[in-house]
C-alpha cells in the first residue's frame, strides 16, 4: 500500500490524488486551485495491478476482494488515480472543455442544469451529495453527471459571495450548503452548492483593500435566499381536465358501439 492509503485510511484530504471510482453517472469534483472542473481517473483495469500499485482496501461502489483491479489509468503515474480537467464530446467531437476561465466553456442554455457560469471571475465549486434536478408543469429530469462547477464569485463585506443565475448568494461558514431553487429557460432549477472558507476563496483579495473575512456564524433563515416556485397556472389544470373528459368521453361511446 502506498501513501495514498494512509492519507484515506486517516480521513484526511488526497487531493490531487483521488477515489472516486470514474463510472456513470459521472460525479465531478475541483481541481485543487479550483480552476477547473475535474474528474478522477479511477477505473477497472481488465487484471489485477502489482502488488505495489495497489493502493485500497476499499472501494465504494466495488465489491469486496475486486479493489485490486482498481487503480489510476495513467500507467506513468504508477497508476495513483489523481483529478484531471477533460472535455466533453458529442459523437466523439469536442464541445467544450472544464476551465473555468473560459467563456466558451459555457454550457448550451437548454443544458445548463447546474446554472453554471464560465469567465475570468469564475472559479470551481463543489456540489451537494444530491443531483440537480429540472422540473416544469410536465416533467421532471435528473442530469447524470454532477459535483462541482464553475461560477462567478465576488468577496465583498467581509464575506465571499457565489453569483448562481446573476443572484449573489453569501456564505456564513464553510461547508454551508446553498440550496438553489431558481427558474431559468422555462424549467426550474434546483441543487446546491457548497461554500468553500471565505480565507481561500477572498483573503488575499481583502488583504490588498484592508479588509479581512469576517468570523463565521449560523446561516440565515431560507427565506434569507431567492427560491422560485413553479407556476403551471388555471389555463394548464383547465386543459388537462377537459383532456381527461375528452378521453373518458371517447371510451364511453367506444364502449357504447361496441355493446351493440
Amino acid at each position: 500500500m502506498t501513501d495514498i492509503f494512509a492519507f484515506l485510511s486517516r480521513g484526511r484530504s488526497i487531493h490531487p490524488f483521488c477515489a472516486k471510482v470514474k463510472r456513470d453517472p459521472l460525479q465531478t469534483e475541483c481541481t485543487d486551485d479550483r480552476s477547473s472542473v475535474a474528474l478522477c481517473n479511477l477505473i477497472r483495469h481488465e487484471s489485477p495491478l502489482p502488488r505495489q500499485y495497489q493502493n485500497f482496501d476499499s472501494l465504494a461502489h466495488v465489491p469486496t476482494g475486486e479493489e485490486a483491479y482498481y487503480g489510476g489509468s495513467v500507467s506513468l503515474a504508477d497508476h495513483c488515480p489523481y483529478i484531471q480537467e477533460f472535455t466533453w464530446r458529442s459523437r466523439n467531437v469536442v464541445v467544450r472543455g472544464s476551465q473555468c476561465q473560459f467563456e466558451d466553456n459555457n454550457p448550451k442554455p437548454e443544458k445548463n442544469f447546474a446554472l453554471e457560469s464560465y469567465g475570468a471571475e469564475s472559479k470551481c465549486f463543489d456540489h451537494s451529495e444530491h443531483m440537480w434536478e429540472e422540473r416544469s408543469c410536465r416533467q421532471t429530469r435528473e442530469w447524470q453527471h454532477w459535483g462541482s462547477g464553475c461560477y462567478k464569485y465576488k468577496c465583498e463585506k467581509g464575506r465571499l459571495h457565489i453569483v448562481i443565475a446573476n443572484y449573489s448568494y453569501p456564505c456564513f461558514y464553510a461547508g454551508q450548503s446553498l440550496n438553489v431553487q431558481l427558474m431559468a429557460g422555462g424549467w426550474l432549477h434546483k441543487g446546491a452548492v457548497i461554500c468553500p472558507s471565505c480565507k481561500e476563496m477572498c483573503n488575499e483579495e481583502f488583504e490588498q483593500r484592508g479588509e479581512r473575512c469576517k468570523v463565521s456564524e449560523d446561516s440565515p433563515p431560507l427565506s434569507f435566499y431567492p427560491k422560485d416556485e413553479l407556476k403551471c397556472g388555471s389555463k394548464a389544470a383547465v386543459h388537462l381536465v377537459n383532456s381527461l373528459l375528452l378521453a373518458i368521453a371517447i371510451s364511453l361511446m367506444a364502449a357504447g358501439r361496441s355493446s351493440r
